[in-house]
């Protein structure tokens, strides 16, 4: 699965979904580090990937619409470790069939998981 991780995920994710065979491209690594929300959208549009971030404001279907996208995955802002994140994204990215994300934004909690 291609995958875009916003700056605003742990950094920790790249290897564990590199190692799970995922092509990534990390924002954090890349020359669009510290790029507007609009450049890192893009990016994902343009190269039909999974965003991944933690950035509320890239929840908003009128400006960032997930059905241009391989699907949008936000982690809900807690108290969550890296290792919690890390997790989170690894549990359900392995219980969920990539052609079931695109164009879909999902909400990954502590305790729960919604898809729209």
């Amino acid at each position: 699965m291609k995958i875009v991780l916003d700056e605003s995920v742990s950094y920790g994710l790249v290897e564990i979904l590199l190692r799970d065979g995922h092509q990534i491209v990390a924002i954090a690594n890349s020359a669009a580090s510290g790029n507007a929300d609009e450049e890192v959208f893009t990016r994902a549009c343009d190269s039909e990937s999974v965003l991944i971030t933690r950035d509320y404001h890239l929840t908003n279907p009128r400006r960032y619409p997930s059905e241009k996208t391989g699907g949008i995955i936000f982690i809900r802002h807690g108290n969550l470790t890296s290792e919690e994140e890390i997790l989170l994204v690894t549990r359900f990215l392995s219980t969920q069939p990539h052609t079931e994300l695109r164009g879909r934004l999902v909400t990954l909690c502590k305790d729960s998981v919604r898809i729209r």
